[in-house]
């Protein structure tokens, strides 16, 4: 289900998915979809957050190598272009469909625990300002990158991953 679903979306967009083409592909019965997944966008979400899943928790043994793997392996997921398109479309869905836009809240909720538990990590060992709200720092983190990606087609040049999250772990230190 949820690979006839990624495949679908990744070559349709969110407007070519529907559970009966994803039926029709994976071979399983409507009822046995909607017996796991709630509705047709908790599919989608699911085999959404499969497909950018491969972002592991990271410890190098510091703030800075701990952010730039994890950013290093998202910018590398996020700027294919397939997923590229898919990261926009759940975006512009979500401005118009709340129950889509919680679901998908919960889906980056998840996705940004490794960059959380990196932030704890730091904190831990006194390379961040131990006032600093962590929720908010991951979303600083993540900020420029989602706009690299978002509007500049994912385009970093040599480095730059690297000087952003110096620039990042400087601003949150101590």
């Amino acid at each position: 289900m949820l690979r006839a679903t990624q495949d679908i979306a990744v070559a349709h967009g969110l407007e070519g998915f529907s559970v009966d083409e994803v039926a029709r592909r994976s071979g399983v019965a409507k009822s046995t979809i909607y017996r796991h997944f709630g509705t047709g966008d908790e599919l989608l979400l699911a085999a959404m957050g499969e497909l950018v899943d491969a972002v592991p928790d990271a410890d190098t043994g510091s703030l800075l190598g701990d952010l730039t793997l994890i950013m290093t392996q998202f910018v590398a997921i996020a700027t294919q272009p397939s997923i590229r398109r898919l990261f926009t479309s759940v975006l512009n869905r979500s401005l118009d469909n709340d129950d889509f836009a919680a679901l998908q809240e919960e889906l980056v909720t998840e996705r940004k625990a490794p960059m959380r538990r990196a932030l704890q990590r730091g904190m831990a060992r006194g390379e961040i300002d131990p006032e600093i709200d962590l929720e908010l720092a991951s979303t600083i983190v993540q900020g420029p990158f989602v706009a690299r990606v978002l509007h500049e087609r994912g385009s970093f040049r040599q480095g730059e991953v690297e000087r952003i999250v110096e620039l990042m772990v400087k601003a949150m230190a101590p």
